[in-house]
């Protein structure tokens, strides 16, 4: 089975759109897991070692990096925005890697297509589906990572979809938050 190079067919005009596309998702990416949570600790001196932590808390566990948060004595609304930052950095950036791979890969748009064309017989779905992020983002293991695909698999509207994902993080957050905090009170 022969490969094709597709670099080959690329215009140079193409070759310089696909270069900022992905130049523009790494940015983003950066801007809110790495940038945003550094200004934000620099402001209100919070150790660096203290963001880097979170950062990486919340890459691996999610939402209940408010507990690692807590333990830090990280001040709550500080860490708050924190995670959140690191959350929807990732939120956004799996989004737009999905569509670099859409825009990319015929057999992936025909998925797409065919998906679209099941879930036309559901058109609540494609209305109000994107308020089903907000418990998706809850489910351990889904959450984070999962919640952003299945709105690009559906199709959903995209700041739709942010927007619920990030009000579903929340919600999950302050959730592991207060939890942490009764929790350090009791001890």
């Amino acid at each position: 089975m022969m490969t094709r190079d597709t670099t080959a067919d690329l215009t140079h005009g193409q070759r310089i759109n696909w270069i900022y596309r992905i130049s523009r998702v790494i940015g983003l990416i950066l801007l809110f897991t790495l940038v945003i949570p550094l200004v934000i600790g620099a402001l209100f001196s919070i150790p660096v070692t203290s963001i880097v932590a979170l950062i990486t808390a919340t890459l691996v566990f999610q939402a209940a990096a408010a507990l690692i948060g807590v333990g830090l004595q990280v001040d709550p609304v500080l860490l708050l925005a924190i995670v959140t930052s690191v959350a929807i950095g990732v939120i956004i950036g799996i989004m737009e890697i999905c569509d670099l791979f859409s825009d990319s890969s015929e057999r992936v748009a025909g998925w797409l297509r065919s998906v679209e064309g099941q879930i036309e017989r559901f058109r609540f779905l494609h209305c109000y589906g994107a308020l089903m992020l907000i418990p998706i983002i809850w489910i351990p293991g889904i959450a984070l990572y999962g919640s952003p695909l299945i709105a690009w698999i559906f199709q959903w509207n995209r700041l739709a979809s942010i927007l619920c994902m990030v009000i579903g993080w929340l919600m999950a957050s302050v959730f592991v938050l207060l939890i942490s905090l009764r929790l350090t009170s009791i001890i």
